[in-house]
């Protein structure tokens, strides 16, 4: 039996339940007393049966009152036919002031019970009605610290993102060709996603390596050739071509007309401090063929 079906069956039994109630107590408060007192030939007023009915009306308000009115009448006959006084002599004395005065407290404490069952199952209902409001509130607060998470990742995303531009910028704008360059290639790569970048100075076709970020692996064994990469973007001085970025790896998505805009911008931003190198090769000897 599954548990989900374990409520069902309490539902369908509880009318059961209370018909059991209802007889085991007209067979101790109406039944017993009754035969007891036609064998003793004793008139009872008021009749204990009516305890009975008392006892269910205010367990169960008027069904209660019903099934124990019932089950007592019941108890009182069949006690009667066995003790041999006869159905109408038992019932006779029912008329009496003091089993009606129990009777009327019968119907009153039966009014009573229903009154509170009725604001029982109510309560009930705003309750399970709150239940229901508490669960969804609780899943709205779940989505919104998943939210608020989500936001606190993409702020601290932010702030380094920013952090990482502020350092690149102040390379790029310094007097080092070699942190420009660094910078430069760094910038490319997260401009582009690519998985390598260099960056070579020299005019006239005598070009050295001043920044290399290589991003493949240790699986990739063949040499950054300028011939293979992806993409190569002109650092220009005026007219003259004073160096070159290169980008290996590029996603195919990052082959567009924006991304050349963006890494035309980085290599004219780099442009005037890989001058100095381009015009003085001894400022970047020390730095050629840097990689990290």
């Amino acid at each position: 039996m599954s548990i989900s079906s374990q409520p069902g069956r309490e539902v369908r039994s509880a009318p059961s339940r209370r018909w059991l109630d209802a007889f085991g107590l007209a067979v101790a408060l109406a039944f017993i007393p009754e035969l007891a007192g036609a064998r003793a030939g004793v008139v009872l007023e008021p009749h204990p049966g009516w305890i009975a009915v008392l006892v269910l009306a205010a367990r169960y308000g008027s069904g209660g009152l019903f099934r124990g009115l019932i089950a007592a009448a019941g108890a009182v006959g069949i006690g009667a036919a066995i003790a041999g006084t006869g159905l109408v002599t038992s019932l006779s004395p029912l008329d009496s002031g003091p089993n009606l005065i129990a009777c009327g407290a019968c119907l009153a404490v039966s009014w009573v019970a229903s009154w509170h069952l009725r604001r029982e199952e109510d309560l009930c209902e705003r309750l399970s009605a709150l239940t229901d409001r508490a669960a969804e509130a609780d899943a709205t607060i779940e989505t919104l610290r998943g939210a608020v998470a989500t936001l606190r990742a993409r702020v601290d995303h932010t702030s380094t993102s920013l952090s990482f531009l502020r350092d690149v910028a102040a390379r790029l704008e310094g007097t080092d060709p070699v942190a420009a360059a660094e910078g430069a290639a760094d910038l490319a790569l997260a401009r582009t996603g690519a998985c390598a970048a260099a960056v070579r100075v020299g005019i006239d076709g005598f070009q050295r390596l001043l920044a290399v970020r290589d991003a493949r692996g240790p699986e990739a064994l063949a040499p950054l050739a300028l011939g293979d990469a992806d993409l190569t973007v002109p650092i220009r001085n005026g007219h003259a071509r004073a160096g070159v970025i290169a980008l290996w790896g590029i996603p195919r998505s990052g082959l567009d007309d924006a991304t050349a805009h963006d890494l035309a911008v980085i290599a004219s931003w780099c442009q005037p401090a890989l001058a100095i190198a381009a015009r003085r090769p001894e400022k970047a000897n020390g730095h050629t063929g840097r990689v990290e």
